[in-house]
């Protein structure tokens, strides 16, 4: 089956096509970061604009490099949401068109249930198996048993990716902050900073925005001599980010020091969540999706731990761990075979859509 994927959930435009589910024969992906760098975060107008503009040009690319002609596909699968409306629509309404143009069957795809799916390809999907789903905007875990998902618990404020950015813009570092904090962390000493680790009535629930204002707090001291807080990864309150990041800057140990120390805890609770996750559920295998699980310290820091519990850790490739169609095509082939019915052309773009 020939399945064009389409994901336009927030600032990047993907199409790509699939040779059943393991055979990627493109996966064209147009990012308008650059757009977004000077303002420190996602601009939801420039992205859906982005979409907009680059949408025609991306998916006539994907089928140049697979050499497959429009005719030739058997199945369109699009991101229905979550997402930035604007985005979505762009995607939605590309996708119907191609499907009522060409009379190829649609389908709605989950955008968090495809970066998981993104794990799969090219492997067998476990019966059983628990999900860590870590981006910008969603941190999760969930349980999967054959078709049936059942969360387990999610972040009750910041996202993993979302304190990456902010602590970042803390530290005058640029966006986005993944990988920035993860490059500056390799020359910094992890144990120079400790964070105590939140505590939520749920076991599997995350926080990290107590974590964000303690860094906070040791910026102030280093820059002001503010001595206001005391390192907690438990308080919140609100940050002036605009304001620290245009403050003088930093010396560069303590942001290498900071860095190193932030990645290391907030990678401790991720691993120490999710292999409680597994023991609870009695499964062998964890599936990790999302734009964090691009992070080497997470993927050696999880990959030993479950190790020395008999857990398999399944991350997706790289190119594949950030938002792009090859997932979405995926899921929706996952969809189509196990008989979930297709999409009309009344399908709506839902930006709080959930994964269960």
């Amino acid at each position: 089956m020939l399945t064009l994927g389409i994901e336009t959930s927030c600032d990047e435009t993907s199409c790509a096509v699939l040779d059943g589910k393991d055979r990627i024969l493109s996966n064209v992906v147009s990012s308008s970061l650059a757009r977004h760098r000077p303002f420190g975060g996602v601009v939801p107008e420039i992205a859906s604009r982005h979409c907009l503009e680059q949408i025609g040009a991306v998916y006539r690319e994907a089928l140049r490099r697979s050499s497959v002609r429009p005719s030739d596909l058997e199945l369109i699968a699009v991101t229905q949401g979550p997402g930035l409306i604007g985005s979505l629509l762009v995607g939605v309404c590309f996708a119907k068109a191609l499907s009522y143009g060409l009379r190829v069957p649609l389908a709605a795809v989950n955008h968090l249930e495809a970066h998981l799916a993104a794990c799969f390809i090219g492997e067998k999907v476990p019966e059983t198996f628990v999900g860590l789903l870590v981006s910008g905007g969603h941190t999760s875990l969930s349980y999967h048993r054959g078709r049936r998902i059942r969360m387990l618990g999610s972040t009750v404020d910041d996202a993993a990716g979302e304190a990456f950015d902010k602590v970042a813009k803390l530290m005058g570092l640029g966006y986005p902050g993944g990988p920035v904090i993860e490059k500056t962390a390799l020359r910094g000493d992890r144990k120079a900073f400790r964070f105590t680790k939140p505590k939520q009535d749920n076991r599997f629930d995350f926080s990290f925005s107590g974590i964000k204002t303690a860094v906070l707090y040791e910026v102030q001291k280093h820059r002001f001599g503010l001595r206001g807080g005391k390192v907690s990864g438990t308080r919140t309150e609100k940050i002036d980010l605009h304001g620290a990041a245009a403050a003088a800057p930093l010396p560069e140990r303590f942001v290498c020091d900071m860095a190193a120390s932030f990645q290391s805890a907030v990678v401790d609770w991720l691993v120490e969540k999710t292999l409680a996750a597994a023991e609870f559920k009695r499964v062998s295998d964890v599936a990790v999706g999302g734009g964090v699980s691009a992070n080497q310290a997470l993927r050696h820091a999880l990959g030993r731990s479950a190790q020395a519990k008999g857990v398999r850790v399944l991350f997706p490739q790289r190119p594949l761990a950030l938002d792009n169609a090859a997932m979405i095509a995926r899921r929706g082939i996952e969809l189509c075979m196990a008989g979930r019915k297709k999409a009309s052309l009344r399908l709506a773009a839902l930006p709080n859509l959930k994964m269960a």
